[in-house]
């Protein structure tokens, strides 16, 4: 990679964070009904968790690129709201996995439901083969930042 290629991805990065952010996040939370309690941080940490069976402190961290010590606020209230649970590992008992409570995954599945609303309405006049397109793109986009 040259240099105008990474300045180049630099500005691709960020441009399409800021887009995620502006046309889905934002209007995920929006709906009346996301969870009011939760801040953002803990929004996106819940959100993580969903989608692993568990995680050690340092994974959820290095996902939510958050400190230790902010991670450990963040886990703490959400452990208060008894959404996530936090078990020692049973390879490291120096470590603690983290996960979401029975509750914590029902309240996920009922918003992923309506995240799912969400999106349909969004895309609800994008053409098929272009929504055919954007899947393809994006699931070889994920599938490469995993692979890198």
């Amino acid at each position: 990679m040259n240099q105008e290629q990474a300045k180049e991805l630099h500005l691709l990065f960020f441009s399409f964070m800021g887009s995620f952010h502006a046309k889905f996040w934002r209007r995920f939370r929006r709906k009346k009904d996301f969870m009011p309690q939760i801040t953002k941080n803990q929004a996106k940490a819940i959100h993580i968790l969903y989608q692993f069976d568990s995680l050690t402190f340092t994974e959820l961290g290095k996902l939510l690129d958050v400190e230790k010590g902010g991670l450990t606020t963040i886990i703490d209230q959400l452990e208060q709201l008894e959404l996530v649970v936090r078990t020692p590992d049973p390879d490291d008992r120096r470590k603690y996995r983290l996960s979401l409570s029975a509750a914590g995954r029902t309240e996920m599945d009922e918003m992923f439901e309506k995240h799912q609303e969400t999106l349909m309405e969004i895309f609800q006049d994008v053409d098929d083969e272009e929504l055919e397109k954007f899947f393809t793109n994006l699931r070889y986009v994920v599938d490469f930042m995993e692979r890198v």
